[in-house]
């Protein structure tokens, strides 16, 4: 017989799926504010115009079972906004977190007069809202309502696009769409304000055209009673109360749970360097640092989803409770090892020992990094690059043309690399080191990209050659050494500043390779290995050299070389074998 869940069980799965009941109510209603702006921006030829399309934009709202879940999704969202703000333990939130809250909050105080105007004016008194009785209402009887419902308008589509803001910064694909978003993010409110103003000063006109006569037939079309506009006037004061007390409650509420909390026991969060953070009884690690204004990254705004506030936990983890299912998601999507936790979704239970793994600064492409690399072992194909004679660049030209010139070849070598989905690893002065297959486990895949990095690197020196032919004494010329091997892979550098990068004798050996360059003449040397292990094709009777490199006993087989090897048969996309430079 199957034992029932724990009461703490069942809390925990219900608090896991928090999020996603918020984000999804909240796009729901996203949808309904979209499709009604969209009506809104008809206006631009009459209110008319904004009727017709009624029935095919927002229409379909009205009808079960859409409006029931537009209200179940109004009240939800609602409840566990509020809900999340009252389980703050702390207030110091990013600009835009206030910014969503504060205009979340101002939402139901702006609306509630409207909705009731219309809809529920609708339902129990049967009142006609055509557009045009409507901006009869809120312009010609009552322009202080018609002001804030263009404020309201402002509000909820900047509650929403933050909300979504936040959604999307952790998926991959939005930098690519960010500029197209945020135009219509613009696009889209400015027409609906637009028809808004152009329909209600086709009211206004008609208005003072057709004087009270107008206005009375106007009225008595839609159906509007005194009974229906005393109700609508009693209840307006109503609202008014308990929409101002709705906005304020969760305040209220946390600031009751944070005079229980004083008499709780605290516990602590011990930092690298001594320093301490008292964490108040219930709240996560990301706000006990906010609250101690300890600089932690959050891409997020605290949701469990960019893993950008990971923590390495370096003592007390038995102590906490295990991952709820978001946070568990959210660490098997970066292949965390096990002492990685979430600030913003552990709430400490004993005192805990953590060193937060990413800069105060990190970005949401910092937080989809694979946690898993961090001092593994693995086998990586190795790129070293050095740009040649930049003793006697910094001899010709000034420091600043020289710094202009050295930032030029570095962009264009790491673009190279994003192209080819190479890694940048270390900076070397006037040379660069880059790593292949980080990610991905087949090293033959790994080598083919290693090899279109090369090409790709020497197209743009003599791209780059070309552009600043006025500004260079001589053409720039890079030198490659190529080798694959085992090394360790992992997160290093300097507290706060580290980076992927890695060790190991591949590495040096890659190295040395590319010293090798200047001794043979040549752009490029590639290990026996590399060759070998990628099935490259290079031309028939080249040299291969085997000797002992500066500072290793152990031979290496390698080929220096003016071409560019070639790929596989199976592979379409071949690097040019063209002769370097």
């Amino acid at each position: 017989m199957l034992a029932a869940p724990s009461a703490n069980t069942v809390y925990a799965k219900l608090a896991a799926r928090v999020p996603a009941m918020r984000l999804y109510s909240g796009l729901f209603l996203f949808a309904y504010v979209l499709m009604h702006f969209c009506n809104h921006a008809f206006g631009i030829i009459s209110p008319e115009a904004m009727d017709e399309v009624e029935d095919l934009l927002t229409g379909p709202w009205k009808h079960p079972p859409l409006e029931q879940l537009l209200m179940l999704a109004v009240v939800t969202h609602f409840l566990l906004a509020t809900g999340r703000l009252v389980r703050r333990r702390t207030l110091r939130l990013k600009p835009k977190e206030w910014l969503q809250t504060a205009l979340g909050l101002l939402i139901p105080i702006l609306l509630f007069q409207h909705i009731l105007g219309t809809r529920v004016a609708e339902i129990f008194w049967h009142v006609d809202p055509l557009y045009e009785r409507v901006l009869a209402d809120i312009i010609v009887f009552r322009p202080d309502i018609g002001i804030l419902q263009a404020i309201s308008l402002l509000v909820v589509w900047s509650h929403g696009c933050i909300g979504i803001h936040y959604w999307l910064s952790v998926k991959s694909f939005y930098p690519r769409y960010r500029a197209l978003l945020g135009a219509l993010a613009v696009i889209i409110p400015t027409l609906a304000l637009a028809g808004y103003t152009s329909a209600a000063n086709t009211v206004l006109q008609r208005a003072a055209a057709g004087g009270n006569p107008y206005l009375e037939n106007l009225i008595k079309d839609a159906g509007r009673t005194a009974q229906s506009f005393a109700f609508y006037t009693r209840m307006s004061e109503y609202l008014l109360v308990i929409t101002i007390l709705l906005a304020l409650s969760p305040f209220v509420v946390r600031q009751v749970r944070l005079i229980a909390d004083r008499v709780r026991q605290a516990h602590t969060l011990h930092l690298p360097g001594g320093r301490t953070v008292r964490v108040a009884p219930g709240a996560t690690a990301l706000e006990a640092l906010r609250e101690a204004k300890v600089p932690i990254a959050s891409v997020c705004g605290g949701r469990g989803r960019c893993t950008t506030c990971r923590l390495h936990c370096r003592g007390g983890l038995s102590d906490l409770p295990a991952p709820n299912p978001v946070e568990s998601a959210a660490l098997r999507s970066i292949n965390a090892p096990g002492d990685w936790r979430l600030a913003c979704q552990i709430r400490p239970q004993a005192d805990l020992a953590i060193t937060p793994l990413l800069p105060a600064n990190a970005t949401a492409s910092d937080g989809r990094r694979p946690g898993g690399l961090t001092g593994s072992e693995r086998q990586v194909v190795v790129i070293f690059a050095d740009l040649r004679d930049s003793t006697k660049l910094g001899e010709t030209k000034m420091p600043y043309d020289v710094l202009f010139i050295l930032n030029q070849f570095f962009a264009e070598m790491t673009e190279a690399l994003r192209a080819t989905g190479g890694y940048y690893a270390q900076f070397t002065g006037d040379g660069l080191m880059a790593l292949y297959g980080l990610e991905d486990l087949n090293i033959r895949r790994a080598i083919e990209n290693a090899i279109r990095g090369a090409a790709e690197m020497l197209a743009r020196i003599e791209k780059l050659n070309t552009h600043l032919k006025s500004e260079l004494p001589f053409d720039l010329r890079i030198g490659l050494g190529i080798h694959i091997g085992d090394a360790i892979v992992g997160e290093m550098g300097p507290p706060r500043h580290e980076q992927i990068s890695a060790i190991g004798d591949s590495i040096n050996t890659a190295a040395r390779l590319e010293a090798k360059c200047k001794e043979h003449g040549v752009p490029l040397i590639i290990s026996q290995d590399v060759i070998t292990r990628g099935k490259l094709h290079i031309p028939e009777g080249t040299k291969m050299y085997r000797e002992s490199l500066r500072g290793k006993d152990r031979e290496v087989e390698y080929y220096a070389l003016t071409t560019l090897p070639t790929l596989t048969a199976r592979d379409e996309k071949q690097p040019a074998s063209g002769a370097f430079r």
